[in-house]
């Protein structure tokens, strides 16, 4: 291993926290058990209102590449940027505090960073549901892209395709260089829905080189009662926020990003009408109500200009938005 990665952090890996008091435990005994050393883990208490405070204070007196920043609540978004100020390591790995990642994590980035220089690693996941464990890998060919490889064969799938299929969007399963990754932030911080495809997306554009493993060393926890707890209204803005930011951090005249990003915000904009229906209120008066939000702007051109030639399942949506036919979509929603 080069003798500079011992002389400072090589990875930065950022947890926010809130309430997840039951998990935080496994999910910081996994980070301070990790083969490869040489890394800072910052615990970024978003106003948690469990024991998470305490059990990261108390983690930080264990051993002293933790750090802890305890904040105001904010949100995902706020949490992860304010880990990622304070930062010191040349690459950010994203850790949720429900989640856990295997002992050789961050030995498997380093050995790729060490051998190829890359600007982003991406790999697998093995997603976790009670007692059964699946592994889950990209989908994409495995091994070193450079940029013209990543024009070709991720820039077509990066955003959208008519298939309704996309790049793994996820912050958590991959390291980023910091700087390329601060740069690329979403600035709205209160967005609860597509904010790691807020940054994924165009840090991945924005890099030179992008190594894709099949190592399945993160273990994402599926909390089936979270899911279902969770059953409330998204931000009706939260896909105009990330619309709007994508147009900015992307050359859009390039490629078919344009159509793409279409696809996108339809799709992320479906969610946010179907979740508009877990308000406790009259059928009659949620429909107005989305009515009124998709024919504002983008939402209006987006639906108008998206083609999912290829997904029967998105081209129904679509259609539904479009004509108004809002009562399968509140049919859905009770599924």
């Amino acid at each position: 291993m080069n003798s500079l990665y011992k002389q400072l952090p090589l990875f930065s890996i950022v947890v926010p926290i809130y309430g997840v008091e039951a998990y935080l435990p496994k999910c910081l005994d996994s980070i301070l058990s990790q083969s490869f050393i040489y890394f800072e883990a910052i615990l970024v208490d978003d106003g948690s209102k469990d024991s998470c405070p305490q059990i990261c204070d108390e983690y930080a007196a264990k051993d002293n590449r933790i750090k802890v920043v305890h904040k105001v609540n904010g949100g995902l978004v706020s949490a992860r940027q304010t880990g990622v100020e304070v930062a010191t390591g040349r690459y950010v790995v994203c850790v949720d505090g429900d989640d856990w990642i295997g002992p050789e994590y961050l030995r498997l980035f380093a050995d790729i960073i060490c051998q190829y220089k890359v600007d982003v690693i991406v790999c697998g996941r093995k997603n976790v549901k009670e007692e059964v464990t699946e592994e889950q890998v990209s989908g994409w060919k495995t091994g070193l892209y450079n940029r013209q490889q990543m024009e070709k064969e991720i820039f077509p799938s990066l955003i959208q395709t008519k298939q309704a299929k996309y790049f793994p969007p996820s912050l958590w399963g991959k390291a980023f260089k910091k700087s390329i990754y601060q740069q690329q932030q979403l600035v709205d911080t209160f967005v609860n829905m597509g904010e790691d495809g807020a940054c994924t997306i165009p840090t991945i554009y924005h890099a030179e080189s992008l190594y894709i493993s099949d190592a399945c060393e993160y273990f994402y926890r599926i909390n089936q009662n979270s899911m279902t707890n969770n059953r409330k209204p998204l931000c009706t803005d939260g896909p105009r926020i990330i619309h709007y930011h994508l147009l900015k951090q992307l050359d859009m005249d390039k490629f078919d990003f344009h159509e793409q990003l279409y696809r996108k915000t339809v799709h992320e904009l479906f969610s946010v009408v179907k979740s508009q229906f877990y308000k406790q209120q009259h059928f009659w008066k949620t429909r107005k109500e989305i009515i009124t939000l998709i024919q504002q702007e983008p939402y209006n051109e987006c639906l108008e200009k998206c083609a999912f030639g290829e997904s029967i399942a998105a081209t129904l949506m679509t259609f539904c938005l479009r004509r108004h036919l809002l009562f399968p979509i509140y049919l859905f929603s009770k599924f």
